[in-house]
């Protein structure tokens, strides 16, 4: 019976191993761990623990107010003089915890998930009286508000905040999200950080601020615009001729785009390293306002051009038709 020779171990295998071993062992442990993930992710997606909830509070102080911390909502406006909640909550592995304390401050909700892993969903709708005033806050969900009129003030940290169809005195407010908003009257308030505001089809005096985010806003109606902005564009577009328009920004570029037509503007701009270019009809006697003022973008100010005349219909052919 032949044996093979067991091979010395030198100096240079010694540096091998010992540079080796590490390196195996950080395999191993990243398959491992790999493996693990995609066999709890698998667990959660089929161990889904779900229940729904409903209720009804009065709209105390003659308002509705809510409040949440992790949860998506839907406001909406319904015929009943309470506040009106429906959920669904649902997470993996745990049943998700959910509590809720009316009090003369308000409605507030406290929804959680128990589980480190896996997916959590916690989803209300909520009906509100119609014509109450109407304050909404959340933190790290989603928002989406409809059909509200009268006083109405939403207001988000790291979720979206989506609204239409909204009228009176209106203000939404986020920190980290997206607004879009379409379809508001009244007077508007839009504020962010470092979201961007979109918005279209506003009517009303309008105040639009943003540190980070750009803010874009078209079909606008409104006598008085003020927008202000910090690192972000601001691009502004008029359906109607507006009487005093002020914008501001330091480092994003302005554009306003006036309606078309032959009105004439008081134009006031200050940029000091940006490119300013206006296009716009302008005097000095003009009673409508435009002053726009940046640090490090362009300004620009525009007409809307007229649609051009339909074109003729081709002459048959042969010539015109003879009489």
């Amino acid at each position: 019976m032949t044996m093979a020779a067991v091979l010395p171990t030198t100096p240079a295998r010694r540096v091998i191993l010992a540079a080796g071993l590490p390196v195996v062992l950080a395999l191993i442990a990243f398959a491992s761990y790999g493996w693990v993930q995609r066999a709890v992710s698998y667990l959660a997606s089929q161990t889904q623990v779900g229940y729904s909830v409903r209720f009804s509070v009065p709209a105390a102080g003659g308002r509705a107010r809510v409040t949440t911390g992790d949860a998506n909502l839907s406001v909406r406006a319904g015929t009943s003089r309470q506040i009106e909640v429906r959920g669904h909550l649902s997470s993996s592995f745990a049943r998700p915890h959910f509590s809720y304390r009316s009090t003369a401050a308000g409605l507030a909700l406290n929804p959680s998930c128990r589980v480190p892993s896996g997916t959590c969903l916690l989803n209300f709708g909520i009906t509100v009286p119609a014509g109450l005033p109407v304050n909404v806050s959340d933190s790290f969900g989603d928002l989406d508000a409809r059909g509200l009129d009268g006083t109405v003030t939403l207001s988000d940290t790291s979720g979206d905040l989506t609204a239409s169809r909204l009228a009176g005195n209106i203000h939404l407010g986020d920190t980290f999200g997206t607004i879009t908003a379409s379809g508001l009257s009244g007077r508007i308030q839009l504020d962010n950080n470092s979201g961007d505001i979109r918005a279209s089809g506003v009517t009303g005096d309008t105040r639009l601020q943003d540190s980070f985010g750009t803010i874009a806003v078209t079909g606008l109606a409104a006598d008085d615009v003020l927008a202000s902005n910090n690192s972000g564009d601001i691009t502004l577009t008029f359906i109607r001729v507006p009487q005093q328009v002020n914008v501001t920004d330091s480092f994003g570029n302005i554009t306003i785009v006036l309606p078309a037509g032959t009105t004439a503007y008081r134009v006031t701009t200050h940029d000091s390293f940006g490119t300013t270019t206006v296009r716009a009809r302008r005097s000095p006697a003009a009673r409508n306002l435009i002053t726009a003022s940046n640090n490090s973008g362009d300004i620009t100010i525009v007409t809307q051009e007229q649609p051009p005349p339909p074109a003729s219909p081709p002459a048959a052919p042969g010539g015109p038709a003879q009489p």
